[in-house]
């Protein structure tokens, strides 16, 4: 940096109170970069000083400065809250399309809003620089960057500049035109398809089921233009407010600017014609989508998993009676495992599931212990003995051995004994087998399984308590897939639960015959735990319709500690079969209720 660009940045330094490894300048970058100043994450910051000097804006550089600082102190302040503010731009563009958030328009919201948050604490922290007196730089900054074209079209940026103007107190149309620009027309689609009749019968079928999903494709989008509504006065306003009130919070206020900032987004995609758009804007030059340890900080994060809040503008909803959800305004808006893969479809799908699984199941995880068998421990006082030489010499009890005479090592010395204290009960970690029905009765793990969650809160009891879990999936005949050995990977272990087949109903004895055959019966020290998570149809594991394996459900169970099924078998047909065989049968009146029991599971299995 040259001497005035270090006091520009020093200056920028001080107003937000921080320190920052000095800037790069990059004279003449802004052409190629997009913005005349960035910053990514470790903490930094790139500038091209010859931008504002085209502008006649050299002496505003510690204000850019003072931007970019911003962004490191404020918003988004760190990479996971950076990630964190474009999930929730994501959701609320994902709740008025059917077409998949574009990167690009979830990038420009999530630097819109950033931007805002930082412009306006910026304005004021200027403002009490100087008392008061004279307008703030980053204001003159936007006098000259931020207006529209006169001709532009786009609602967004005039949304967004009178945004500006009713936060940092300016009159109506510095910014933008006093009258927002008018609403684009829609698209309308005129397909001319050929009668189905002319369609070769050999391909009339398909051609028939893609018209119907193309007509329901059509209807949704439909419904969702209907129910979006844009008021570009009324929008900037609360967008104003928005701003207020989550200025410190750049999270929560990420989602509710996002829901009046959406509807614009899809409005653009249903026009004529898009050419008024104005482009990306904003300076965040890191939008590398997060990786697997990432999305599950972000998921943990309650902020972003609750209901899509109603946009603030909309009239009151009517209450929902109970039991009919399609009476919520936010109906279908939780943040379900179905629209976590569609928001992170780029992402490795079990890494995806694996993320969503886990935080779904943190509420109920308890750490799973077993208790060993109790040991005694000494430390209640007993009667007095002979201390001899070569005990220690801190066992002496020198009240007893002086009232004792003359002392004489191993004659006269005393030392005092110790008896056993009451039984010390000592806690072990265990291992879980864990089978999982993955059949066509069962839900699949993509659509939210209640089983694919209670396996997952029984593999992270178990992980939490130091303990080791193998999970295997089955269906029909042949249809067995999982882990040949017992891990600590929860990423592993979510990933097995999630294989699903959707055949029949089979369990596999084979398999659970061979991996029992030669071991040795359980004691105290050395113990072993089955589960089986299933629906109706179990009675395969005890031998019926695979007659030849009848007995191995049995003679597995004289090689376990316990053994429990956890079904949702409404006619209790495998009672007898099981209670024969000594396992132990967890009922469930709904899938809906299988967390709940494998919690409770745990309290059973640590005694």
């Amino acid at each position: 940096m040259t001497e005035p660009q270090h006091a520009a940045w020093e200056r920028a330094l001080a107003l937000w109170g921080v320190r920052l490894n000095d800037p790069v300048v990059l004279p003449g970058a802004h052409a190629k970069a997009g913005a005349p100043a960035w910053f990514t994450f470790p903490p930094s910051v790139t500038i091209d000083p010859d931008y504002l000097v085209e502008r006649g804006l050299d002496d505003e550089l510690w204000s850019m400065f003072a931007h970019e600082i911003g962004h490191h102190v404020l918003a988004p302040s760190t990479r996971i809250d950076a990630l964190k503010v474009r999930h929730q731009m994501a959701r609320a563009l994902a709740a008025l399309s059917v077409r998949p958030p574009a990167a690009s328009d979830i990038g420009m919201l999530a630097n819109l809003w950033n931007d805002l948050l930082v412009n306006t604490r910026l304005a004021h922290l200027q403002r009490a620089e100087v008392g008061g007196v004279g307008e703030p730089g980053i204001i003159r900054l936007g006098r000259v960057l931020y207006p529209a074209p006169a001709e532009s079209g786009d609602r967004l940026w005039w949304v967004y500049c009178r945004a500006y103007e009713i936060l940092w107190r300016l009159p109506a149309a510095t910014l933008c035109s006093v009258a927002a620009p008018p609403a684009p027309p829609p698209a309308i689609a005129h397909e001319q398809l050929p009668p189905l009749d002319t369609i070769p019968e050999r391909h009339r079928e398909k051609e028939r089921i893609l018209r119907e999903r193309k007509a329901e494709s059509a209807r949704i989008a439909a419904e969702l233009a209907g129910a979006r509504t844009t008021n570009p006065v009324v929008d900037a306003a609360l967008v104003a407010e928005t701003v207020r009130t989550f200025g410190t919070d750049p999270v929560s206020g990420a989602v509710r600017f996002g829901v009046i900032a959406a509807p614009y987004i899809a409005e653009r995609q249903d026009a004529v014609d898009e050419s008024t758009r104005l482009g990306g804007v904003g300076c965040a030059a890191d939008e590398e989508g997060p990786s697997a340890d990432e999305l599950g900080r972000i998921l943990a994060d309650q902020r972003v998993r609750g209901d899509l809040p109603a946009h603030p503008g909309a009239a009151a909803e009517p209450e929902a009676v109970d039991g009919d959800d399609e009476g919520s305004a936010q109906a279908g808006q939780r943040l379900d495992v179905a629209r976590t893969l569609q928001l992170y479809s780029d992402l490795d799908q079990a890494d995806v599931l694996a993320a969503w699984y886990r935080n779904e199941a943190a509420s109920w995880v308890r750490p799973y212990t077993r208790r060993a068998p109790a040991r005694p421990s000494g430390g209640m006082p007993g009667p007095l003995e002979l201390w001899e030489t070569g005990d220690a010499l801190s066992d002496i009890d020198w009240a007893a051995t002086l009232r004792g005479g003359p002392v004489i090592p191993g004659v006269t010395t005393r030392r005092r004994s110790e008896l056993d204290d009451e039984p010390v009960v000592r806690e072990t970690s265990i291992e879980i087998d864990l089978y999982i029905d993955s059949s066509g009765s069962m839900r699949h793990p993509r659509a939210g399984s209640p089983a694919v969650l209670a396996g997952t809160i029984l593999a992270l009891s178990v992980l939490r308590g130091g303990g080791r879990v193998r999970v295997t999936s089955f269906s029909a005949a042949g249809q067995v897939a999982g882990m040949q050995r017992f891990t600590r990977d929860p990423v592993e272990i979510v990933a097995a639960l999630c294989v699903f087949f959707g055949g029949g109903t089979s369990f596999p004895l084979d398999l659970y015959g061979s991996r029992y055959a030669g071991l040795p019966r359980v004691t105290a020290e050395r113990q072993r735990h089955v589960v089986v998570l299933s629906d109706d149809g179990l009675v395969s594991m005890f031998g019926v319709g695979n007659e030849p394996f009848a007995g191995v459900a049995r003679a597995v169970r004289e090689k376990l500690t316990t053994g429990t099924l956890v079904l949702m078998d409404r006619q209790h047909r495998v009672s007898d079969l099981a209670r024969r065989d000594g396992y132990d049968v967890v009922y469930l009146t709904s899938m809906d209720d299988a967390p709940a029991a494998c919690a409770e599971l745990a309290e059973r299995m640590h005694g």
